[in-house]
């Protein structure tokens, strides 16, 4: 016979449990980023892609000097002259952004700074408050790359309609957006039903010709914006379990995948080959010790394997069992594409009882 306020003692004791549970901190994690990182990624988050957020995240703060080197390389329409004018161009656009349009935040945060970074200047502007006529600001009466500056915020609540020619192609002709400024605020809100992706602003890539050849043929048509970069290596871990051998040593072991689509390809005969290096190297926080082990990858396939591959976004899956110790340990994957000449580092901490 149990007491009567057993049931109550009992859900106390399960929510106790069920709380502790939500407190416990994972095995694994990725380290999070520090100010100057997290600043960086936020003042290019218009222009970045899925992926390339998620392998910023992932990489060592000693990598991060050369993944930022990169991320404007791949963007340089013109890489024989000293300047990068799509970085230059962005950062203008942002500074513009941030002083025309403050509201509370900072511009290039607000509706109007994201387009005006996305799309730059506007051929025309439309501006009426509240009971006026629309009156049209054209490129014959003002500079709007100067005069923006002075107009872009006022007392009253207005409406704006941004007009662009520059995108006939893409937009089927002039494209128009409505921004109405918020009740009591300087903020303007894009009521459009349209969504805005890079255009002016939209990366350069410097594909390998083989990998795009390989891109188009597989028929691949998933959204460009969550495409992996074509012959920019990029990997997957997972840790699948932390166990003891027979001498008592804790051992992780973890699966990596990585997408073909990721890999950069190079013609044998009528066959195309794959060749690649992995490294991982564990060490205990605060430790000299260190445990490395590398392997190589590397295969020929046919053309129609190839194109099977990339339609059904087949991995190279592969298992590694890595040495730990007690406390934290720092985990280095290291993945060198032997084609492209391209690499990739990601590193995880990893807490052993």
């Amino acid at each position: 016979m149990f007491p009567k306020n057993f049931k109550f003692k009992l859900l106390i004791l399960l929510f106790y449990f069920s709380l502790i549970a939500g407190c416990v901190q994972p095995l694994m994690m990725v380290p999070p980023l520090d100010p100057p990182a997290q600043r960086f990624l936020e003042q290019i988050s218009y222009i970045i892609t899925p992926q390339e957020e998620r392998i910023f995240r992932e990489i060592p703060p000693e990598d991060r000097g050369k993944f930022i080197e990169d991320f404007w390389r791949r963007r340089d329409p013109n890489p024989e002259t000293e300047v990068n004018e799509f970085r230059q161009a962005y950062y203008t656009r942002l500074a513009i952004a941030d002083k025309a349009f403050k509201a509370g935040i900072p511009g290039w945060k607000t509706d109007r700074g994201r387009i005006y970074v996305l799309l730059g200047p506007p051929t025309d502007v439309i501006k009426k408050t509240m009971g006026d006529t629309p009156t049209e600001f054209g490129e014959s009466r003002r500079q709007l790359s100067s005069n923006i500056l002075e107009e872009g915020t006022v007392n009253e609540r207005p409406s704006e309609i941004w007009v662009y020619n520059q995108y006939p192609d893409y937009f089927s002709g002039p494209l128009r957006l409505i921004f109405v400024a918020t009740e009591g605020t300087r903020d303007y809100k894009l009521v459009s039903d349209i969504t805005i992706k890079p255009m002016s602003m939209i990366s350069y890539y410097s594909f390998d010709p083989n990998v795009i050849y390989y891109q188009r043929i597989a028929e691949v048509t998933d959204n460009v914006a969550e495409m992996p970069i074509a012959g920019l290596p990029d990997f997957f871990i997972n840790l699948d379990k932390i166990y003891k051998d027979e001498r008592g040593q804790p051992l992780a072991a973890f699966t990596l995948s990585i997408p073909y689509r990721c890999l950069a390809f190079t013609q044998e005969g009528h066959s195309w080959r794959y060749s690649l290096r992995l490294t991982v190297e564990s060490r205990l926080s605060q430790s000299r010790e260190t445990f490395r082990s590398q392997r190589e990858y590397g295969e020929a396939l046919s053309l129609e394997s190839l194109k099977a591959k990339f339609r059904q976004n087949e991995s190279l899956i592969d298992t590694w069992v890595v040495p730990v110790a007690r406390g934290e340990n720092q985990v280095f994957f290291k993945l060198e594409d032997l084609v492209s000449r391209e690499s990739l580092r990601k590193w995880r901490l990893l807490k052993v009882k």
